[in-house]
């Protein structure tokens, strides 16, 4: 490393810059050079050489904070996510554990890639789209040819026993009145290929069709989303093929999705910092057992003042440029220039947090799951059904107190708990991102108008839908159309001009997440697919929350709560509980039973360790 510093000395000292964790002041560099001079060191740089190297350093392999001013007013940064994932490829260690296809592992479960959110949901055209076979580049969304004279059209590339399988759509010729001759893609009736079934990829076939008595491979018409249903081909252009076949020029193209996280930081007295949300991610093609080691966990942004979903529009403005123009990095490994393809695998956080995510009211609404439509009924919910208290919302804390005042609800019958217990572990119908966006238009539609603002609140009540995003918008509009002393038409050119100043998407960004609307023109009929990431669905359950800060949290508190009488003797049993062999060091029984309502997931784990 110290080959691209002038002398090894100015390398060591730009190491001991910048260890991790481990940051050295102004003065503390000074008694370094002072200690480096008294052992009779030569050829050292001095501070000020050292700030220039750095500065320089940081301008060739540094990554750059942009500033973005967001849609709701505030100022925030972000990294740059391109040059990050660039960097990853480059770094061996990391480039080496990588996968890039999704592999059907049968009923075994165990990494990112082997799910059915990467083998069958992604979007094809965000996935691994070439596969070399005898020096030819195969790639999705174009024609092959078969060995057994078949034309076929792979859709996406799986590893099955170490072998690369195909999903494929059958192709065959017709005569559509009007259009002519030529190939219909039969998107309903996917098949699966072996790579050793593949014959002639689409530039070979575009050069021998003829002589093979085959139609012309260019010549798409329309792809049959059913038995004679057919909608016009817009997938790709024919002529040109996969648009990653041009932009890669020749060089391998491979997929990166990620893990986005986003967590916050309570800001109450026993915090040191205020507030604030923090956005993260992962590589999704690593080992989970490399995921989530402190250096393949990679920062994006943070803010106290700026919501998440502020902050999440600056991250989706350059993911979808990178998914539009691919992102260039050195690939350690093949010791080549590839083109990589970011896409978001999932949404990760805590329960709160990713009800946000889906655009969801949170769990104190009636309608308190964001993944179905199962109901419930919350005593003293409020009109919107929004969480009116912070417990259970902080990352590592309870509630605030075990001996707060609650107030009294109805008494249940067990008739009323058998019902609900019955109604929460049916399958319900699940929510799905169409219809959470026809809402949102809705409730916008309703809170933009003058007198709309009760029914809009009723409207997310009713849905269990909130864009807290969108509710910016609407809020500042309802301010207007509530000023009083000006006539109607006045509130109405005032919330039109008002209106001309919000931005083009004024939902959430996560709607936009590999945000594609494909509108096909149709043949016989239109047909409109939604393509993109479903908050609904792509949240994943964060066990921390749900077992640890959720169930093991609530029965200690409770469980405390109910045994006052007998605090002492607890204390005593938890102090001299043998945890040998279970890697925590000796349970603080007063602690945990003292402040049973402010304890750490890490605490709520040993208590789960110790129960009986």
């Amino acid at each position: 490393m110290h080959q691209i510093f002038n002398i090894r000395q100015t390398c060591v000292l730009d190491i001991l810059r910048h260890i991790p964790r481990c940051a050295f002041s102004r003065k503390q560099n000074t008694a370094i050079h002072w200690a480096m001079l008294a052992l009779d060191v030569e050829h050292l740089p001095s501070d000020r050489t050292m700030d220039d190297i750095d500065r320089e350093m940081q301008r060739m392999c540094g990554i750059q904070s942009i500033r973005y001013e967001g849609k709701l007013g505030h100022v925030y940064y972000g990294n740059d996510f391109p040059a990050i994932i660039a960097q990853e490829m480059s770094n061996i260690s990391v480039r080496s554990h990588l996968k890039f296809l999704p592999e059907d592992s049968g009923v075994r479960l165990s990494q990112a890639n082997q799910a059915e959110r990467w083998l069958k949901e992604l979007d094809p055209d965000l996935l691994t789209p070439i596969h070399q076979v005898a020096g030819q580049d195969f790639f999705t969304l174009e024609p092959a040819l078969l060995k057994d004279k078949r034309v076929c059209m792979p859709s996406r590339w799986f590893v099955r026993d170490k072998k690369v399988f195909a999903k494929a759509w059958p192709m065959k010729v017709e005569n559509i009145e009007g259009y002519g001759n030529g190939w219909t893609v039969q998107t309903f009736a996917e098949i699966e290929i072996s790579d050793s079934d593949l014959l002639l990829a689409f530039k070979q076939l575009q050069a021998s069709y003829s002589s093979l008595n085959l139609m012309d491979p260019c010549a798409i018409l329309a792809e049959e989303v059913s038995e004679n249903e057919l909608v016009a081909w817009e997938k790709t252009k024919p002529s040109d093929g996969n648009r990653w076949r041009n932009k890669s020029q020749g060089k391998r193209v491979l997929a990166f999705p990620i893990w986005l996280y986003c967590d916050d930081t309570s800001g109450n007295l026993s915090k040191k910092w205020n507030k604030h949300n923090s956005f993260l991610f992962t590589a999704a093609g690593l080992p989970r057992h490399l995921a989530n080691k402190e250096s393949n966990i990679h920062f994006f942004s943070t803010s106290n003042i700026a919501p998440p979903l502020e902050m999440m529009d600056g991250f989706v403005e350059q993911l979808l440029q990178a998914q539009e123009t691919g992102v260039w990095a050195w690939d350690s490994k093949l010791q080549d220039i590839v083109l990589l393809i970011p896409s978001v695998l999932a949404l990760c956080g805590d329960n709160p947090m990713q009800s946000e995510f889906a655009c969801h009211i949170g769990f104190r609404g009636r309608l308190f799951c964001r993944n179905c439509w199962v109901s419930g009924k919350v005593e003293g919910q409020n009109d919107e059904g929004a969480n009116t208290q912070k417990d259970g919302n902080d990352s590592d804390t309870s509630v605030t107190s075990v001996s707060g005042k609650k107030s009294k609800k109805a008494v249940e019958s067990m008739k009323d708990m058998v019902t609900r217990i019955s109604d929460f572990m049916k399958v319900w119908k699940p929510r799905k991102r169409e219809e959470t966006c026809a809402e949102l238009k809705s409730q916008f539609d309703e809170g933009s108008r003058i007198g709309g603002g009760s029914q809009f609140r009723r409207m997310k009540t009713e849905s269990g839908i909130k864009d807290t995003y969108q509710g910016e918008f609407i809020e500042r509009i309802q301010t207007l159309a509530k000023k009083k002393g000006i006539s109607k038409s006045q509130k109405e050119r005032a919330i039109a001009e008002l209106m001309r100043s919000f931005p083009r998407d004024t939902t959430s960004p996560v709607w936009r997440i590999k945000g594609k609307k494909y509108v096909f023109t149709s043949l016989f009929k239109i047909l409109t697919v939604l393509l993109g990431l479903d908050p609904h669905q792509d949240t994943p359950v964060e066990i921390l929350h749900v077992i640890l800060l959720g169930v093991v949290k609530y029965y200690w508190r409770d469980a405390v709560e109910r045994t006052k009488k007998d605090h002492n003797v607890l204390i005593g049993r938890l102090s001299s509980f043998n945890t040998w062999g279970m890697d925590l060091s000796p349970l603080q029984g007063k602690t945990l039973v003292t402040y049973a309502g402010s304890l750490t997931g890490r605490d709520f784990r040993a208590v789960a360790q110790a129960a009986p």
